[in-house]
Formats: structure tokens, sequence, C-alpha cells
């Protein structure tokens, strides 16, 4: 499976530049241009990380990371010509993952998107006798594969990537519905009670948080 990136940036010759660079490297992209459409984007796209700038139309980067930082511990890269050290403390401070400035080299965004994939998820989530595969959208319980549907697989890439954060149930469904489903919150307890069941023993570690949603959490106590 492709890994998706994300790239919000209002200079389209850039935009476009990185964005067939990172085709030849087998990511699948999507070009943002303007601040307003970011998360709704980053809702319905999914992406494995986020190239973001700062000086965007109509909504600013750092206001788009903060936000994405309520929902998401996806990676973001933050793309400027800023390039004083209180910018990119600033950035960091907000949740960026790193920050590089203009002009900008594509081998170099490559090696650090690279970089901080295989810091997230190293192909393999691991948790005591389970593993899952991030690429294959596998999950084994010992020796045994345990089936899971799209959906399902989405839901525990999302957790294991999330652990500890509480994440609402309008959340999930952005995620792993999409942002444009109309459909009620009701189909999130749905997938999570059929996913535990898959999971056995192991679907305790999902703990639900009353009039909220829910969480992954190693810890059981």
């Amino acid at each position: 499976m492709k890994r998706k990136i994300l790239i919000i940036e209002d200079e389209k010759n850039l935009a476009e530049i990185i964005g067939k660079t990172l085709t030849k490297e087998n990511f699948e992209t999507k070009i943002i241009t303007e601040g307003d459409l970011a998360l709704d984007n980053f809702y319905s796209f999914s992406p494995s990380l986020v190239l973001l700038d700062i000086n965007l139309p109509k909504k600013n980067g750092w206001d788009i990371c903060k936000e994405i930082r309520q929902y998401s511990k996806v990676p973001i890269i933050i793309m400027t010509a800023r390039d004083t050290e209180l910018d990119e403390i600033h950035g960091l401070e907000l949740g960026a993952s790193d920050y590089i400035t203009k002009p900008i080299s594509t081998k170099i965004i490559i090696l650090k998107i690279k970089k901080l994939l295989k810091m997230e998820d190293n192909e393999f989530f691991y948790l005591k006798n389970l593993s899952f595969d991030y690429n294959k959208f596998k999950v084994k319980i010992g020796d045994e594969e345990i089936l899971l549907s799209k959906r399902e697989a989405l839901l525990l890439e999302y957790f294991f990537k999330n652990q500890n954060l509480v994440l609402s149930r309008e959340t999930l469904l952005n995620m792993i519905w999409g942002f444009e489903f109309s459909g009620e919150e009701r189909a999130v307890d749905t997938l999570v009670t059929r996913l535990r069941k898959k999971l056995g023993l192991y679907g305790d570690y999902i703990k639900s948080i009353r009039g909220v949603g829910y969480v992954f959490n190693q810890n059981q106590n």
C-alpha cells in the first residue's frame, strides 16, 4: 500500500515538482493550495505525512498545524521561506515533526519523509504476541492471522498510531469514514465492538471514555 503525502503549498509550480518527485518514489500525493481547505482534505485523504507551507491564503500554516495536532500525531514537515530560529521553535512547539527552509531540495524532503515515516511506524506494530503489518494491513496473534475488514484495519492502525490519545467519535468518523460521511456516531461504536471481538483479549486495550470516545492504552489497569 502506497504511503500518502498531503502537500499544502500555494506555490503551484513548487507543489507540482514535489508531487512528481514523490510519485516517482512510490508515494501517493495530493496538493492543496489554499489554507482553508487543508483540514477537510486531511480528513478525507488520511495522509501518512503532511508537507505544510506557512504563508498560505485564507488560513496560515501555524493554525493548520495546531488544528491537525488536536486530532492526530501524523508527522508534519513545515516548509517556509522564514529561516529564523524563533519561527523554527514556534513550529516545533505547535507539534511539527521537522522544519525545512526554502529554496527546497527535493532530495532532502524525500530523506526527511522516509526518516519520519520509519520513526513513526517501523513497518510493524508489536504488542506482546500481536503483530500488525502497516503495509499489508494484516494482524496476527501468534501464528494465527486475524481477518479484518478495511475499516477495522484502518481503525486499528489509527489506534496504534495515536496511543494514549483520547479520540472522540467525531474524530474517528472523520479519519476512518471520511469527512463527508453523513452517518451517525454509533457507527464508530459498532466498528469498535467488532474489532474488540476479533482481537480477543487484546481488545481490552481499547478503552471507552464515557461521553467522549475511545483511547488505545497498553496499560490495562
